[in-house]
């Protein structure tokens, strides 16, 4: 049977499903470690943790929508399988790391860049097979993890000047004004 365009849609919508639930469990998993001890660290993943949940919320209810018939639950799970799998070795790696915060806060912006560019992916699959929705959808949530990964370029900086001043390092929080603008010119000079 040929693939229809409410098969495609519903494979990315999946796709960014099993991602956003693997992005949650991380996040909340952070939450948990780093907001006593690094409470603005806490209140932004806090925060970021509320909206990855309302994407998943939101997800669900348009998997709902459709009824997608056994052949795609079947790829459902193979792709949910794969993210269990996926967790769990991030997890395993997690337990050896002496740099934790900082390397979490990292592996997050990686995992936000990847669910940009699925809502890129989903945004286009349904604007281009005429899906309005799904389409408005993906746009919100691709503007969602724009500004998370803007919020992660803020927080990074002095994440990392902290923690090394926690190991006694001679790291210098009067760098931080510089290496922001060094940053910010970055991405200002690719626009």
């Amino acid at each position: 049977m040929a693939r229809t365009s409410q098969d495609a849609i519903h494979s990315y919508v999946t796709d960014m499903l099993a991602l956003e639930d693997h992005i949650e469990k991380a996040i909340m998993t952070q939450v948990e470690d780093f907001e006593d001890d690094y409470p603005a660290v806490g209140s932004a993943l806090r925060e970021m943790h509320r909206t990855i949940e309302r994407h998943i919320t939101s997800l669900r209810g348009l998997e709902d929508l459709r009824d997608s018939g056994p052949r795609l639950d079947v790829a459902d799970f193979i792709k949910r399988a794969a993210s269990t799998v996926a967790g769990l070795g991030a997890a395993a790696i997690d337990l050896v790391r002496t740099e934790k915060l900082p390397k979490n806060l990292r592996d997050d912006y990686t995992a936000f860049s990847l669910a940009t560019i699925g809502y890129v992916m989903l945004h286009t699959t349904a604007r281009s097979l005429g899906d309005a929705r799904v389409a408005a959808v993906a746009e919100s949530h691709l503007t969602d993890y724009a500004g998370m990964v803007m919020s992660l370029n803020d927080l990074i900086p002095s994440t990392v000047v902290t923690l090394l001043k926690e190991e006694g390092l001679p790291a210098r929080d009067e760098t931080l004004a510089d290496i922001e603008q060094t940053i910010r010119n970055a991405w200002r000079q690719k626009a």
